[in-house]
């Protein structure tokens, strides 16, 4: 009998999980990422490439300050979601 039990509450916490991130996710704002176009190396140094953006202002203004740096050619905006939805590029 113990052995039947197991198995349902596994899926129970299996379902319950689910249903909170998905209803985390919806009421989620949509956030914004930088991903930068480099001359040489990776972007992964820079601070701005790992913060999440409130809106498309703050990510503008992230990428102006990143394009600072003479190893980034370009900064793609994006949404940060799965795939990353393109907003637009900021370039020189």
């Amino acid at each position: 009998m113990k052995t039947d039990a197991m198995p349902d509450l596994a899926a129970e916490a299996t379902s319950e999980r689910s249903r909170d991130t998905g209803t985390a996710h919806a009421e989620r704002s949509p956030q914004f990422r930088l991903v930068a176009t480099m001359v040489q190396g990776t972007a992964s140094a820079l601070r701005q490439a790992w913060q999440p953006y409130r809106n498309v202002d703050e990510a503008r203004r992230a990428a102006q300050e990143m394009m600072r740096n003479h190893r980034v050619l370009r900064v793609a905006i994006v949404e940060d979601r799965i795939p990353p939805q393109f907003v637009e590029w900021v370039g020189r």
